[in-house]
């Protein structure tokens, strides 16, 4: 309980920090997984969105002109109504970058697009065939739709499918590159010794990264639910700077003491 108490003042307190330095690793490593998670939580948040499964903006790269093209070439006469397609026409688009949308055709000419059949919609992103149900275009009336009308309910479709492995993955990316950049700077940081008779151990250096780290995670994750792209810059700097802090402020006296009393 003791110890619980010390992790949860490392958000203020550099005391705490230094009084941690002998923590088991283990469990200071499950503390530094979940700082992770709450530096990655801003990027989940940007997941849950649509604008990562625009696959036409992002990954495919579709021009104005293709957007222009789409429009114009749309079947006329189509909609969707009780979760059906209201047409039979086979409609074929050829769009930049190889992608193409079908109505009513076959998915296997498809690399990347979407066919639009009758019961659903089939998206193919490199031959991979994702197969949805057309909930999100109940009532579109492709004669006066626009290019956002759908491919911004595409988008819609497909996120169920991918929200969560790429959720899981952002938090996975995050505790990778928390670990190593940790571990990196706690073993950059053994080169202050040089100068000392005495010197913390690695695991005592490596504790004192960790639990530097909690600060500057609480503020990159209140920061990165408004500006996501200063999260990793937050906790980059402010890790080492407060690890420094503490060197200065509590680890110099110790080491001072222990020499002293050496003597």
């Amino acid at each position: 309980m003791k110890r619980l108490k010390l992790m949860l003042e490392t958000t203020y307190s550099i005391d705490a920090v230094f009084a941690l330095r002998k923590t088991p690793i283990l469990i200071s490593l499950l503390f530094l997984i979940i700082l992770s998670f709450m530096q990655m939580t801003p990027f989940a948040f940007i997941l849950i969105g649509d604008a990562p499964y625009r696959w036409d903006q992002k990954i495919w790269q579709l021009t104005e002109t293709d957007q222009d093209r789409f429009v114009d070439s749309l079947p006329v006469g189509c909609g969707v109504q009780s979760g059906t397609l209201t047409c039979s026409e086979f409609a074929e688009i050829n769009l930049s970058n190889g992608v193409k949308v079908l109505f009513n055709g076959d998915v296997n000419e498809v690399n990347n697009g979407v066919v639009f059949n009758q019961d659903h919609l089939v998206f193919v992103e490199q031959d991979r065939q994702y197969e949805v149900g057309y909930s999100y275009f109940e009532g579109v009336n492709f004669d006066d739709a626009s290019y956002e009308d759908i491919f911004g309910r595409v988008a819609s479709s497909i996120k169920p499918m991918f929200v969560v492995p790429f959720v899981l993955g952002a938090y996975q990316t995050g505790v990778l590159s928390t670990f190593v950049f940790t571990f990196v700077v706690a073993a950059l940081s053994m080169l202050l010794k040089f100068g000392h008779t005495s010197f913390l151990s690695y695991k005592e250096v490596l504790n004192i990264v960790i639990y530097s780290s909690t600060f500057p995670c609480v503020i990159a994750l209140v920061v990165g639910m408004f500006n996501v792209g200063l999260t990793m810059l937050i906790y980059n700097i402010g890790a080492p700077l407060v690890a420094y802090f503490v060197y200065r402020r509590r680890v110099i006296p110790y080491l001072v003491g222990n020499q002293e009393q050496g003597n």
